[in-house]
């Protein structure tokens, strides 16, 4: 059976080479990155651009890459360089997606001397905190009436919702918001992660910025990046309040859409339910 990965279209743009990858997880300053990389002249590829640009096609593909790397009895075969650069054809930086693909992507992409990498890395109970209040948030409502009911009904609010349930399962080992481990689980996942990506990738090719104690800005990146220093101000950090109107402008439009097809299918059940009181059993025959 093809991956949705091999099912995705060609893109309509030429391919790019990746250039840059931002290693670090969500809540890392992972926003202001992916917007200041687009400033700097980068095809920025971000959870953001993933749902809301390319939609239904690419939440399938993510949701099946978390599987494929996490789950060894999916029956999905693992993604490869290929599979990511198939995945990622147009864009030349990718930024927040590696950390949820284990060490694959970065050790896929290490093996190029011509990529550069970026770890931004913060206190890990405070990353846990700031997960919890903006990712745990979507998967509590995702599963709350009417939206657990809503998702069904419209294929791109149900791959989001999944995208982020699958997403926030890695990240917490599958303990829930509430849970007496789910703060401990969500710092180990942390931990390990930043331990294992600075292992992996070049140590000549890594720049790493600790959030507590160093400035995450233009003189921190440009340098680095070979780039001049744009006259723009540095994008501002991704607030939970920030998170919270980006996923709302986001769900707005396919929320309308699951509720219209739902009324649409109610009014159809009531529409036979009336003609099967007005003539009778056969009429459903």
């Amino acid at each position: 059976m093809p991956r949705e990965v091999d099912l995705l279209p060609p893109s309509t743009e030429a391919a790019r080479k990746v250039k840059v990858v931002v290693a670090s997880p969500s809540r890392s300053g992972t926003l202001g990155l992916y917007m200041a990389m687009k400033i700097l002249g980068y095809n920025t590829y971000h959870i953001y651009e993933c749902a809301a640009i390319n939609g239904l096609d690419h939440l399938k593909v993510f949701n099946e890459g978390m599987i494929a790397q996490h789950n060894r009895l999916s029956g999905i075969k693992r993604y490869d360089k290929d599979d990511f650069d198939k995945w990622m054809a147009k864009y030349d930086c990718i930024v927040e997606i590696p950390s949820y693909m284990g060490t694959d992507l970065l050790e896929a992409y290490g093996q190029d001397p011509d990529v550069k990498f970026i770890l931004t890395e913060r206190n890990p109970k405070k990353w846990a905190l700031s997960v919890n209040n903006t990712a745990g948030q979507v998967v509590i409502a995702a599963n709350k009436f009417p939206l657990n009911i809503l998702k069904y009904f419209e294929p791109t609010l149900y791959h989001f919702f999944r995208t982020n349930t699958l997403a926030y399962h890695i990240l917490a080992a599958g303990t829930k918001m509430g849970d007496k481990d789910n703060e401990k689980e969500l710092v180990r996942f942390y931990e390990n992660y930043i331990k294992n990506a600075k292992a992996t990738i070049p140590a000549d090719r890594l720049c790493h910025i600790h959030l507590d104690k160093d400035k995450l800005d233009w003189e921190s990146i440009c340098p680095f990046l070979g780039v001049p220093v744009p006259k723009e101000d540095y994008p501002g950090r991704n607030e939970p309040e920030k998170f919270e109107i980006l996923v709302k402008d986001f769900l707005d439009p396919l929320v309308k859409t699951a509720m219209f097809r739902l009324g649409a299918a109610v009014v159809g059940v009531l529409g036979l339910g009336w003609a099967a009181f007005q003539y009778g059993p056969s009429f459903l025959v």
